[in-house]
């Protein structure tokens, strides 16, 4: 089957492209101010530079991912917009900028991450990223209960095996140094303090261990389960052998959970939009067919369809994969315990 692509995934929501290419001011909402460029762009004895020329020149896969992202944002712009206060998102934004030194130290700063990204192009990213976050949240519909349930703050002194570096430890050192620091930390040592200097994983090192709130699905299996084990305020007494290395994992008191309880749903989206990205699809279709969208360019049309779109066959074809998964979990757990009762 052929893989569907995404628009692009950038913090806790999908958002518009419109203008993110080449750091000119654009109004991909249509709003007042927007530039209005004509047929003809410009003329000479040689012939004329015309709009079709220009799109051309883009090639048919950009302007037909352009076309569908800016479908997308007014779409959804118009079926949110009672929700959402644009002037607060742009006033947050200027925060942000401040606390870079201003809009132009902001600006050079995003660029280095982003080249051609200017603080319009981020404020209308912020805007549309706004929109299609309430889109993803209406069609998941995470109730706080299952946020609270599959959320958990977590922290961890991690010790990396690596046997080539002539520094590094081995498997059994590592696990050893590992259990030495876990009886430090039982007879009085502080967590944190331990973290920040022993800690393998620099950018939670720095928070003394934290990783903040870990959703389900978030982290390797390994650490997941040991973590969501945890009683709140608890470490494990063994350390957590994974991929990574051997980890002393503490689950936080977490007693402001319910505050960031947004934050938490927003996550469990974007984890189950990364698990299936089919249902989106899904999702996109019917919102077309609610606002009878019509691509009027066959070319276009075309790219969109076997790009965003799914047809009737591959529905079908996902359903029943689905459900073949479903069926074989169903059936694993009668194997083994057949097996077990054989063994016994």
């Amino acid at each position: 089957m052929k893989k569907k692509l995404m628009p692009v995934l950038i913090g806790l929501g999908l958002i518009g492209l419109a203008g993110c290419g080449n750091g000119e001011e654009s109004s991909s909402n249509g709003g007042d101010g927007e530039t209005q460029f004509g047929e003809v762009l410009a003329t000479s004895d040689a012939g004329d530079v015309t709009v079709d020329d220009i799109l051309n020149e883009m090639g048919t896969t950009q302007v037909a991912n352009q076309t569908f992202q800016l479908v997308l944002d007014q779409i959804l712009q118009d079926k949110y917009s009672d929700e959402v206060d644009e002037a607060e998102i742009n006033e947050q934004v200027d925060a942000e900028m401040e606390q870079y030194g201003g809009e132009e130290q902001f600006e050079m700063m995003m660029a280095q991450q982003q080249p051609g990204m200017t603080a319009e192009n981020y404020r209308e990213q912020r805007i549309a990223s706004t929109y299609h976050d309430l889109f993803f949240a209406e069609k998941f519909d995470i109730t706080d209960e299952e946020a609270m349930e599959n959320a958990a703050e977590g922290a961890h002194i991690l010790i990396a095996v690596d046997e080539e570096e002539e520094d590094g430890l081995s498997d059994e050192e590592a696990e050893e140094k590992a259990e030495d620091l876990i009886s430090e930390i039982e007879d009085g040592a502080d967590f944190g303090e331990v973290a920040e200097e022993e800690s393998g994983d620099p950018g939670s090192a720095a928070e003394q261990g934290s990783l903040g709130l870990v959703t389900e699905g978030q982290m390797v299996p390994e650490f997941e389960e040991a973590l969501f084990e945890l009683e709140q305020g608890e470490m494990t007494s063994e350390p957590v052998e994974s991929d990574f290395g051997y980890h002393i994992i503490q689950r936080g008191e977490e007693e402001n959970l319910d505050e960031e309880i947004d934050a938490v749903k927003s996550q469990m989206v974007n984890q189950r939009i990364q698990e299936d990205p089919g249902q989106v699809l899904t999702f996109y279709q019917d919102l077309l067919d609610e606002y009878n969208v019509s691509f009027e360019n066959d070319e276009i049309e075309s790219y969109i369809q076997e790009t965003y779109m799914m047809d009737g066959e591959e529905a079908a074809v996902e359903e029943e994969e689905a459900e073949e998964d479903s069926e074989d979990a169903e059936e694993a757990p009668a194997e083994d315990t057949e097996e077990d009762t054989d063994e016994e």
